[in-house]
C-alpha cells in the first residue's frame, strides 16, 4: 500500500470510528483549513468542531465509503468516494489534501450539498 493510500485508509478509520479528536491531532496540522464551496475554516479546533459535530449533525453517522478514483504525489492526495451516511444516504465526496510534515495543511473538499450536484451524461 501507498504511503498516501495508508494515510486515506487510517482517515477514513477515523471517521467510520466518530475519533476526531484523534484524527485532528494525528491527521491536521494546528493551523489547517478546511476549503469548501460554501465556507472556510481555519484553525484546528474550527476545522475539528465542522468535522466532529456540524457535518455529523447533516449527514448522520457514516456506514462507509466506496472510492472511485485516487491519485497522490509526494505532497499531494486527491480522490473520489460515494459516501455512505445514516441521514443523507449515498453522496459523492471529492477532496483534495494538501499535506505538510506528513499532516494535512488544506483539506479541500469539492462535494456539493445534496440537490446542487449534477450527474454528467456522456
Amino acid at each position: 500500500m501507498s504511503k498516501g493510500r495508508d494515510f486515506l485508509a487510517r482517515h477514513v478509520q477515523y471517521l467510520l470510528s466518530g475519533d476526531t479528536e484523534g484524527m485532528m491531532r494525528e491527521h491536521y496540522t494546528e493551523d489547517c483549513e478546511l476549503v469548501t464551496f460554501e465556507f472556510n475554516l481555519k484553525g484546528r479546533q474550527a476545522v475539528g468542531k465542522y468535522l466532529g459535530e456540524d457535518e455529523p449533525k447533516q449527514a448522520g453517522k457514516i456506514l462507509g465509503m466506496d472510492e472511485i478514483a485516487f491519485a497522490e504525489s509526494d505532497d499531494c492526495i486527491i480522490f473520489t468516494v460515494v459516501v455512505h451516511s445514516e441521514k443523507m444516504g449515498n453522496f459523492v465526496a471529492r477532496d483534495a489534501l494538501y499535506l505538510e510534515g506528513g499532516k494535512i495543511k488544506r483539506h479541500i473538499a469539492l462535494t456539493l450539498p445534496p440537490g446542487k450536484d449534477v450527474k454528467s451524461e456522456r
